[in-house]
């Protein structure tokens, strides 16, 4: 199989489905690649976060490699994405707005109403990304990741 990087995305030969336990260290993976190390999850968290009893993700698979997903939870009428992350090659092709429609009819389907999420300061074209789905920002989260950076909590009304 050849290495992810070398592979051009085919949005047609795209396939969304929901996660199975096989594609954890390829989650893993995909989140060192799209995030420094002091913003990306441990191997450990993502498995927290995949234990939540509220907890699911989707999937964005192509030639049977995992590319991106998007991992959400909720408690009462809130919702909260943990993170959604696209391999770089995949992106700007309307594959993370997709992740995000799949997640957010999900959300509502089990009665979440409102949906909250943080993202990096400095992390403009994922700002952008989140604001041109709904998203606003509500407030600053000081020294929220291990480098001591810090975060804006955003939301979106569903």
């Amino acid at each position: 199989m050849k290495p992810l990087k070398e592979r051009k995305a085919e949005p047609s030969a795209m396939r969304f489905r929901e996660y199975e336990p096989g594609d954890f260290s390829r989650l893993c993976e995909l989140d060192r690649i799209c995030f420094p190390s002091a913003m990306a999850y441990d191997p450990e968290e993502i498995a927290a976060a995949l234990l939540q009893p509220r907890a699911f993700c989707v999937v964005a698979e192509q030639d049977d490699q995992v590319v991106g997903f998007i991992l959400l939870d909720y408690r009462r009428s809130v919702g909260h994405i943990t993170t959604i992350d696209l391999h770089p090659d995949y992106r700007r092709r309307g594959l993370g707005g997709h992740l995000m429609e799949m997640g957010e009819q999900r959300l509502l389907k089990r009665g979440v109403r409102r949906v909250v999420l943080e993202v990096a300061v400095g992390n403009d074209p994922a700002i952008a990304f989140y604001q041109g789905r709904g998203f606003a920002r509500q407030r600053l989260l000081r020294h929220y990741y291990r480098d001591g950076s810090d975060a804006y909590l955003m939301e979106k009304s569903l």
